[in-house]
């Protein structure tokens, strides 16, 4: 079956064979982007929680939802915080530089545990975990998607309609605007 017409123009049919195979594509790879590690639902391997990502006075998340028997790895992205629970002894409190890391103990009773870094405190540098059965789930209601890969997606989106619209525009009134010689 040939895509094309008598006249060596595309038929309409090819168009919208070819657009679709272009959609399905990028559906494909937009949904294959999308899909994020996971590590597990708690009962064992460790979460992560980064502190100061990308030099901010935050703990990334700042909410945390795990299962009891679930230990909490601290990854330090940037200088000069600490982490100072309000109700205990996790086992380090001294203020860290960007690459250090710690893991607590298993975290076993369930409710919740609030931590501060104590130089960023006043900034709003806080952080709590929630212990509950059957947790495992971060406490962020953000999509688990990049920014830049949304940006992404959106250009590539725009580009790809606006081509798409061009090739119709084309293909509906034809090539060729000089006027007719008659």
């Amino acid at each position: 079956m040939d895509d094309t017409d008598a006249d060596g123009s595309v038929s309409r049919r090819g168009f919208l064979r070819t657009a679709a195979g272009t959609a399905a594509v990028a559906g494909a790879s937009g949904t294959a982007a999308a899909q994020e590690d996971s590590e597990g639902s708690g009962g064992g391997s460790a979460k992560t929680v980064k502190v100061g990502p990308g030099g901010s006075l935050s703990f990334e998340p700042a909410e945390l939802t795990i299962a009891p028997g679930t230990p909490v790895k601290f990854s330090w992205e940037s200088d000069g915080h600490n982490v100072h629970p309000d109700d205990g002894d996790w086992g380090h409190q001294p203020i860290e530089d960007k690459g250090f890391s710690f893991t607590t103990s298993p975290f076993q009773e369930t409710g919740e545990h609030s931590y501060v870094c104590d130089p960023h405190e006043s900034a709003g540098m806080t952080g709590t975990i929630i212990v509950q059965e059957g947790g495992g789930s971060s406490g962020s209601s953000e999509p688990a998607i990049p920014g830049f890969a949304k940006q992404l997606g959106v250009a590539a989106s725009t580009f790809l309609l606006s081509t798409l619209g061009l090739a119709y525009f084309f293909m509906r009134y034809g090539g060729d605007f000089e006027g007719s010689a008659e």
